[in-house]
């Protein structure tokens, strides 16, 4: 009897080890399963948004400079400031000019003085000559000095609207309204005709030039409504239109430029100023898209497609893999229209470690 109690102990014991063991078993096979992340499917538009930076500029920029040499007397505006045609931006010392306007003006003094003298001289001349009291030679001697007068004053009025055209020269004035882009000059310094003084762009036409990657470009048309902000103009966007779109990029780079023109520019926008560039791509349409991480789109021989998490029960489900169409990249990932629907969940972590039908635990 004692016998058979032990074997019915021990019969009872192996029981529970190998009930034990199973069960062991599934727990450690539960714990070591994947563990990966995923993401819902939800339509999206397929228009997207990209925003690109660039500098403002201005269509007409005017480079001052002098038309006579001198040494620099003022500058009268600074940097940023905003200027009307006409403004004075900067002067030379003018003494020298006013010195040569002057000496021009005693000179035009005496050959009209000459003049008078030499017409009076021609015309008793000629009275004598018509009396028969003076000989052809007088008459054409006192003629040549009249003319010869006549030709050094109008020569010496000449010579006076140059010194008083020099003299002007010493001030330089805005040629348009606009923004003051630069200076160049200090005050007290010596600068030739040729030398830079200012720069003065127009703030009635402001153009963003940005460049666009290749991937986009076909999509960007001139004539195209954008919006641009400008770092320095808080809360406020404005309207502009892409008016330059170029299909050739350099050889140093994928980009390709594109220029947008701002439709109503305020005052408070400057050259120089940083600016972002949104435009749209795409068109309305009712065809749902979906839009996904880039790295979650996987390529091989046969196809674009990605990796979905099916028949999910308690945190746990099937990886599947699904076939599928990509349209164009936006800035928030890759565009998917084909061969996937909402609701699904797509893997976006852990692609490369996962194959078809293997069962994963979902985050």
């Amino acid at each position: 009897m004692m016998k058979m109690n032990k074997l019915i102990v021990t019969g009872l014991l192996a029981t529970f080890v190998a009930l034990g063991i199973v069960g062991c078993s599934e727990e450690e096979k539960e714990q070591q399963l994947r563990p990966v992340r995923t993401m819902t499917l939800k339509a999206a538009n397929a228009i997207s948004s990209h925003t690109f930076s660039g500098i403002a500029r201005s269509d007409v920029a005017a480079r001052l400079s002098f038309n006579v040499s001198g040494r620099l007397k003022s500058v009268n505006v600074k940097p940023g400031q905003y200027v009307k045609k006409g403004t004075l931006i900067a002067s030379l010392d003018s003494a020298y000019f006013k010195l040569k306007v002057a000496e021009v003006r005693a000179s035009l003094k005496q050959t009209a003085s000459e003049l008078e003298h030499s017409k009076a001289r021609y015309e008793r001349v000629q009275k004598l000559y018509v009396n028969r009291s003076s000989s052809l030679s007088d008459l054409d001697s006192a003629r040549t000095a009249y003319d010869s007068a006549k030709a050094n004053r109008r020569a010496m009025r000449t010579r006076l609207e140059q010194a008083q055209l020099e003299l002007s020269y010493t001030k330089l004035h805005a040629p348009i309204d606009g923004s003051v882009s630069e200076i160049h000059v200090r005050k007290g310094e010596n600068v030739t005709a040729a030398t830079n003084i200012a720069t003065i762009s127009s703030t009635k036409n402001i153009e963003v030039p940005i460049s666009v990657p290749g991937s986009m470009i076909d999509a960007i048309k001139v004539g195209q409504l954008t919006k641009v902000t400008f770092d320095d103009v808080k809360d406020k966007s404005f309207n502009a239109r892409i008016t330059e779109v170029s299909h050739s990029s350099s050889m140093r780079t994928t980009t390709f430029p594109v220029t947008v023109r701002v439709i109503k520019p305020s005052k408070k926008i400057h050259p120089g100023m940083a600016a972002s560039v949104t435009f749209s791509i795409g068109k309305e349409s009712h065809i749902k898209s979906f839009v996904i991480p880039v790295h979650a789109l996987m390529e091989d021989e046969d196809d674009y497609y990605i990796y979905t998490v099916t028949n999910i029960e308690n945190g746990v489900g099937t990886i599947r893999r699904r076939n599928v169409t990509r349209g164009s990249l936006t800035g928030k990932g890759i565009i998917l229209t084909d061969g996937v629907k909402e609701g699904m969940r797509v893997l976006i972590a852990g692609m490369s470690r996962v194959h078809s039908g293997q069962k994963v635990r979902v985050k």
